[in-house]
């Protein structure tokens, strides 16, 4: 089912796997990557609206497209109307094909901001959002929403129903609230809860599920257990772009070694390239070198020199002399991490309560 196409609005997916906007992680040249090995869609990071608006040099980066990225997303998230309206125009007219609304994000500088899941709050506010962001674009519209701000408080039924009355072409729903960390499981039944209330007013309306994807059974089971239409992939593409292979019905999740290598070198090569070959570069590329490095015997030793790569050719030249320590046929093996406590991401997010616009983004 995962592996057909999906109608959202104007579009066509090729397949019903969506990589998930993260923040720090989803450049061009990771998205190329993900996208070559299946992503039936992927998005620029999560931006600010206000950072957008007053021209955040930063931001603008941000919105860098390769010419090899024919179908592109972009999130957004902003605190009013007004705002929302006006930079979801300005997204409309630099000519991404769908346009995502960040109503999920965790952070406390996000969520002091007014922003991202500080919107679960007020029902009544999100549905003006939306609706404002649906009358500044015909390209399709999207939301990303959590369960809920806290335990206490879930409405995502609520929100759910507004968001399809607002005229959302796709609902997202990570399967959280905003006080819940990686360690908490996703609730499936709070999604299907979510999907049904927004069928119930738009029964056309595509219902996606997020959160503990790691793997294709993972998918597999949300779809059966949520009636959603789709995944959206998050943690569960780091280091590990094949999962999009499986999901796409192109090939096995666990890459040889020799496709792990080349992968690698690929993704090193997108990344020389998006960045120049400066040592920032190779900073920059240290994350995706350590989600790389698990699942292979003495991978430990991998992931002590990946963390202090100081150029690019050095990074070449590590993952190429550890690929030639092993046979080229043998299998990953599935010793990913999926805990909060051995998961760079949520150091990058939550522990350093990262931002948006002029600083960075999150994952919701």
């Amino acid at each position: 089912m995962l592996d057909s196409p999906l109608a959202l609005g104007s579009l066509t997916l090729p397949n019903r796997a969506l990589l998930a906007p993260l923040a720090g992680v989803t450049d061009a040249p990771f998205r190329r990557i993900c996208q070559e090995m299946g992503a039936g869609l992927t998005y620029v990071e999560m931006l600010s609206a206000v950072a957008l608006l007053i021209r955040n040099r930063r931001t603008l980066e941000m919105l860098a497209r390769h010419p090899d990225e024919d179908v592109l997303g972009v999130q957004v998230t902003g605190p009013d109307p007004e705002r929302v309206f006006a930079a979801v125009r300005a997204l409309d007219e630099a000519g991404f094909d769908t346009i995502d609304l960040n109503m999920g994000c965790p952070v406390r500088k996000v969520v002091g901001s007014g922003l991202g899941s500080a919107l679960l709050k007020d029902t009544a506010r999100l549905e003006e959002i939306v609706a404002a962001a649906r009358a500044a674009t015909k390209r399709p519209l999207s939301v990303k929403i959590r369960l809920g701000f806290a335990a206490a408080s879930i409405n995502v039924e609520a929100n759910s129903a507004a968001i399809a009355r607002a005229g959302a072409d796709m609902l997202t729903i990570h399967g959280r609230t905003r006080e819940d960390t990686y360690a908490v499981r996703v609730s499936l039944p709070g999604i299907a809860a979510g999907v049904t209330a927004a069928r119930a007013v738009n029964p056309r309306i595509v219902a996606i599920g997020n959160g503990d994807v790691m793997a294709a059974a993972d998918a597999r089971r949300m779809v059966s257990a949520t009636g959603c239409d789709g995944v959206m992939v998050s943690r569960g593409a780091l280091g590990n772009p094949w999962i999009f292979r499986t999901l796409a019905g192109r090939g096995e999740e666990s890459p040889t070694v020799a496709e792990w290598e080349q992968t690698v070198l690929r993704h090193l090569d997108y990344h020389a390239e998006h960045y120049g070959n400066t040592e920032l570069a190779a900073r920059l590329s240290r994350k995706h070198l350590l989600w790389y490095a698990s699942g292979f015997p003495h991978v430990h030793q991998l992931r002590e020199v990946c963390n202090t790569v100081a150029s690019m050719d050095e990074a070449r030249r590590v993952v190429s002399d550890f690929a030639r320590t092993l046979p080229a046929d043998l299998r990953r093996g599935e010793s990913r991490a999926r805990g909060a406590d051995a998961d760079p991401k949520y150091q990058m997010d939550r522990a350093l309560d990262r931002g948006v616009g002029a600083e960075d983004s999150c994952d919701a």
